[in-house]
């Protein structure tokens, strides 16, 4: 089930690695970008993001070191669609936050994110929302 090219996982931790300082800001241009294209998700947080954040920052860099083992990663990734459900997550969001995400790593990036660098994150991102809807949203999870 390998959904990347040992070059591609290494061109994603490269790209990540490239937002140097910037990364601290990720999880905050992420959410502001969110909000701004759903402002219908915004109640599904809390007021004060700052541990939401943190989480998210774990969460991709957990996804970037673990790239090359998808299996493991589908585990994870699994465990959090359940978590989404009880939030009040649909399906529907999750464009959205690959939206969100794509434009924050590409407003952060010196230069912006390559047409290569987006389509790879793009490809994660869909391996992991596909994984999250199937194992929140399908009858047989």
């Amino acid at each position: 089930m390998d959904f990347l090219s040992k070059s591609d996982i290494a061109e994603v931790q490269a790209s990540y690695q490239d937002l140097g300082p910037s990364k601290g800001y990720l999880t905050n241009v992420f959410y502001r970008r969110l909000f701004a294209i759903a402002p219908q998700a915004r109640p599904l947080f809390p007021e004060d993001m700052s541990e939401q954040m943190s989480k998210l920052e774990s969460m991709l860099d957990f996804l970037v070191n673990n790239l090359h083992q998808p299996m493991f990663l589908t585990g994870k990734i699994k465990r959090l669609a359940r978590r989404h459900v009880t939030y009040g997550a649909e399906p529907a969001h999750y464009d959205l936050v690959g939206e969100a995400l794509i434009y924050a790593l590409d407003e952060l990036t010196p230069g912006g994110l390559s047409d290569e660098r987006k389509l790879l994150w793009g490809q994660v991102y869909g391996f992991v929302s596909t994984t999250m809807i199937d194992a929140a949203y399908s009858k047989a999870s």
